[in-house]
């Protein structure tokens, strides 16, 4: 009884000394267990470590959009949907492209995906990789207004280099396109390389023999000295303009129908 009596006197004492909460609540508020609750990251959503904000990506995808296609919208016009594309994923793409291996769809139970009969282009995975080292976002702007015109566009995850942009209501409005001149559609690829990426049309030479024919027409630009694919263009003929762009890896992806 003693013993019990001296127990209690101790508490009392720390009580007084030190209020409840230092004899109830050791465990910090907002913590649990050894990890702090981070209430910024809860209101703002996923965010990705080491790669830029999504807010930061919505604004440089709607810059994109204005730039490279002549329009002036705004956020509060658009609707957003995003996917990030890690380091892995991007790993496995790269290597199906390295292999030329058509198509893009996951094939059936059993089945066996052949490397087909197309160009292999030079590519450095290892580079690759580590110039997309944060992943990449991929991202579509609808317009609320007309929710048939909408907006493609992938960004390198890290530094926020726009790599593809397409329009992709006119990728799907390609019946009654008329026949154009050849030099009249390279003329409108070119036109916009110089323009909008500002690249030198001496450095770049035209790969005609993979050239796509078709209502979108895609033209293949490599780099005269490697021979690397630069530059992926598609012009909608039945509205005379340049609908899409892709570059470096984006490029060969494209090419392979990756992404």
């Amino acid at each position: 009884m003693n013993k019990l009596n001296l127990v209690m006197m101790c508490v009392l004492l720390m009580i007084v000394g030190t209020g409840c909460e230092g004899v109830f609540d050791t465990i910090p508020k907002e913590t649990v267990m050894v990890k702090s609750i981070d209430r910024a990251s809860e209101a703002n959503g996923a965010e990705y470590e080491g790669v830029l904000s999504q807010d930061t990506v919505k604004t440089l995808s709607l810059n994109a959009v204005n730039k490279y296609f002549d329009e002036n919208v705004t956020l509060k016009e658009i609707q957003f949907e995003m996917e990030f594309i890690n380091k892995n994923k991007f790993k496995a793409l790269i290597s199906e492209a390295e292999y030329g291996l058509i198509p893009a769809v996951i094939p059936a139970p059993g089945s066996v995906v052949k490397p087909t009969e197309v160009p292999k282009f030079l590519i450095n995975v290892q580079t690759e990789l580590d110039s997309y080292s944060g992943g990449l976002y991929y991202t579509t702007l609808t317009t609320l207004s007309d929710s048939s015109k909408a907006y493609d566009i992938v960004l390198n995850a890290r530094n926020g280099d726009i790599v593809k942009v397409t329009r992709a209501d006119t990728l799907r409005n390609i019946s009654g396109a008329r026949q154009k001149d050849k030099k009249e559609i390279i003329a409108l690829a070119e036109a916009f390389i110089q323009e909008k990426e500002s690249y030198p049309l001496s450095e770049l030479s035209l790969n005609e023999d993979i050239t796509r024919w078709g209502s979108v027409v895609e033209l293949y630009y490599m780099s005269k000295d490697d021979k690397k694919l630069i530059y992926t263009i598609s012009v909608n003929l039945r509205r005379n303009e340049v609908i899409g762009f892709s570059k470096d890896v984006m490029a060969l992806l494209s090419y392979y129908s990756r992404i």
